[in-house]
């Protein structure tokens, strides 16, 4: 009975596995590579991304809503931790947001034991942490153009003209801040502005390159990739220099053969 034969796996058994293994990388760091070779003419330093999944990657989608108040002519917004005159970031804050108020010399941000001063220009003046033995506040009003406070016990705070002295008053007669919702141009715009400059096309081919789109070791599987194609060429040059040697001492063989065989 006749065994089957072990398989050799040979250079070029290694070759074609490798090269089959490999295959989908090396695609990509070709026609990658190809694009930045032509960043200028296919403009991808200003082509911007607009992919919400490929902008939470890296890190420049928002995560939750914008929360939004008017303030007169303008608009007072947080979004992820990050507050906006209009849509020109002011400063960041990591408490709730509790509504904005237009008093009569500066723009009143109320958050959970903070208060934050704008002027009307939206520069920001000051941060202040509320005292006076307030607990966390609810909401802000608007009362004889001086902003109010209403605290979780309940009570009602209304500030001087300077906004240094709190008293405690009735509730009446005041006109509470409402959210409002932005239109999706002024939201588009907000956005624009909460990415920064954006995201290039260059941006991303080049991590796709790299391997750093994939994550922490991106680079490496990309590394790979470069020893792949470093095996394919070596063993590519070694399966075709070994056929060569086969067919030439095959030639010779039968050449030697043929010329035994005619002496007989």
């Amino acid at each position: 009975m006749t065994g089957r034969k072990p398989i050799k796996f040979t250079a070029f058994l290694w070759h074609r596995r490798i090269g089959l293994a490999a295959i989908v990388l090396v695609i990509i760091l070709a026609i990658s590579g190809i694009m930045l070779n032509h960043t200028e003419e296919l403009k991808l330093d200003e082509n911007y991304v607009e992919s919400s999944l490929l902008l939470g990657w890296y890190g420049l989608e928002p995560e939750g809503e914008a929360i939004s108040y008017d303030v007169g002519e303008h608009v007072i917004t947080v979004l992820e931790h990050q507050v906006f005159f209009n849509t020109y970031p002011v400063a960041k804050t990591g408490q709730s947001y509790r509504g904005a108020v237009k008093a009569e010399q500066l723009i009143v941000l109320a958050f959970d034991t903070e208060l934050m001063l704008l002027t009307h220009d939206g520069e920001l003046v000051e941060r202040m942490p509320t005292g006076h033995g307030f607990s966390d506040i609810q909401r802000i009003g608007i009362k004889y153009k001086r902003p109010v406070i209403e605290t979780s016990e309940p009570l009602y705070y209304m500030a001087d003209e300077h906004i240094l002295d709190w008293d405690v008053i009735i509730n009446e007669d005041i006109t509470w801040a409402h959210k409002t919702t932005l239109n999706d141009k002024k939201m588009a715009v907000l956005l624009e502005s909460f990415r920064g400059r954006g995201l290039t096309l260059e941006r991303v081919i080049l991590d796709l390159h790299s391997g750093r789109l994939f994550g922490e070791y991106g680079i490496y599987v990309m590394d790979a990739a470069a020893v792949a194609l470093l095996w394919l060429s070596c063993s590519g040059i070694w399966v075709w220099w070994s056929r060569k040697l086969k067919l030439k001492k095959k030639r010779h063989y039968q050449k030697h053969h043929r010329t035994s065989g005619s002496g007989i």
